[in-house]
């Protein structure tokens, strides 16, 4: 036979299958991140035949509130829709982005599509993360399967669909986790101070992140034995605004946000089940906010503050039950009695943590954002989308682990077809 117009040899060398293979190979992750487009897309089409778009970015949300604060020249303040002066209950990142999109767009229909489509590139960029970090990390063919499941799972599909910066965060904390083995054998400063810079936007994104981080950073110094100073120069040029101005205009020592004390009430209170009650938020109970707004937001979340530590105190037991309860609806997704969608990922992700035991350089850095992250959360209350920051990293586990059951599958496979053929 001819091997002219598209036809080739029936003895066709297999060096020829080379070029074709890479090029299949090549455009896995291509169609894998289509895949994830398409899955979200699809997402924002079903949110927005069911939720008005013109309401969208008008949810009682303390980061609308303060953004639309910031859009009518009021300063970064009230977060509740009530004018109660300047604020540190949600730090800026978010709020400024926001504000960003309302000063272009306005707050109805054209604002919401943007913003939506804006946290579905976020969510992409992520899947596309974590298959590059799954393929430094565990080779090729964990990357694929991280991938997909990033692609197609549901609680990652539908994280860009609410307004929060839980998006934005869970690529940042990938992010950290892709540039830590640089970090590791470093030896120019910029590399450390882009890195701290990074960590300080991230803080003031969502501080939750910042332990982790800082971890991560121990993780990629400790072979060196060498402290990050220029790491911390970056971090502190960054992050220190936002602690210098909470002095100056809240005068307060804020580090973080000031809304801890009322975090840890919302979750420890009698009667309390260790979820939110909305029904105590300042953001539906109008007697509560107009406490917020009569008191201040300083004494008002001191006063809630004291009031937690002081059931805590009373009922360690009733804590301590909470507590293993808000463990458990924080990995499984089920927080304010929502489905537990998370369960199957969870669960492959602990022996894909398992099978890393043997690398424990790699074991460490995957094992820290799992440990620590969530600390927060344990012992206020637990929520869908503080726990979506992290599914891709539990995703990349959870390929380590369908991996090599597969590559055992496949094993068996051979050695029964093997056998079959004495």
């Amino acid at each position: 036979m001819g091997t002219g117009s598209g036809y080739y040899s029936c003895e066709q060398r297999p060096g020829d299958a080379v070029p074709m293979l890479k090029a299949v190979r090549s455009s896995i992750p291509l169609a894998i991140v289509a895949v994830a487009v398409v899955a979200r897309v699809l997402a924002a089409v079903v949110l927005f035949r069911f939720y008005e778009p013109s309401q969208y970015c008008h949810q009682g949300l303390e980061i609308v509130s303060t953004a639309l604060s910031l859009n009518a020249h009021q300063g970064f303040s009230s977060p509740f829709f009530t004018p109660s002066g300047p604020t540190a209950f949600v730090t800026p990142g978010y709020p400024l982005v926001l504000a960003g999109f309302f000063r272009l767009l306005g707050t109805g229909a054209a604002a919401a599509i943007s913003l939506v489509g804006f946290q579905i590139v976020l969510s992409v960029l992520s899947v596309w993360m974590a298959m590059r970090i799954a393929s430094f990390h565990f080779g090729e063919r964990t990357s694929y399967v991280a991938g997909a499941i990033c692609a197609v799972g549901l609680p990652m599909v539908m994280a860009p669909m609410r307004l929060w910066d839980t998006s934005l965060s869970a690529l940042m904390l990938l992010g950290m986790i892709a540039v830590a083995p640089r970090l590791a054998v470093a030896a120019e400063r910029r590399v450390w101070w882009a890195a701290g810079a990074g960590c300080g936007v991230a803080g003031l994104v969502n501080p939750a992140l910042l332990p982790t981080a800082f971890l991560i950073w121990a993780w990629a110094a400790w072979p060196s034995k060498r402290v990050p100073w220029a790491g911390m120069l970056g971090f502190a040029l960054v992050f220190g605004c936002w602690p210098v101005r909470n002095a100056v205009v809240m005068h307060a020592p804020i580090l973080l946000r000031s809304n801890f004390g009322y975090e840890l009430w919302m979750g420890n209170h009698a009667g309390g089940d260790g979820d939110f009650v909305e029904a105590l938020d300042p953001m539906a109970n109008l007697g509560e906010r107009a406490k917020f707004v009569r008191e201040g937001e300083l004494a008002y979340m001191r006063e809630k503050g004291d009031l937690a530590k002081s059931y805590i105190g009373a009922h360690p037991g009733e804590f301590a039950r909470l507590t293993e309860r808000r463990v458990g609806r924080f990995w499984m997704g089920t927080a304010n009695g929502g489905p537990a969608f998370n369960a199957p990922l969870v669960l492959l992700a602990l022996p894909g943590l398992a099978l890393l035991w043997s690398r424990r350089r790699e074991l460490a850095l995957f094992a820290i954002p799992l440990l620590v992250y969530p600390l927060p959360y344990y012992i206020t209350h637990p929520d869908a989308r503080f726990q979506y920051v992290i599914d891709p990293v539990v995703a990349v586990l959870a390929a380590v682990a369908l991996d090599a059951a597969l590559m055992r599958l496949v094993s068996a496979g051979r050695k029964a077809g093997v056998a079959s053929l004495r």
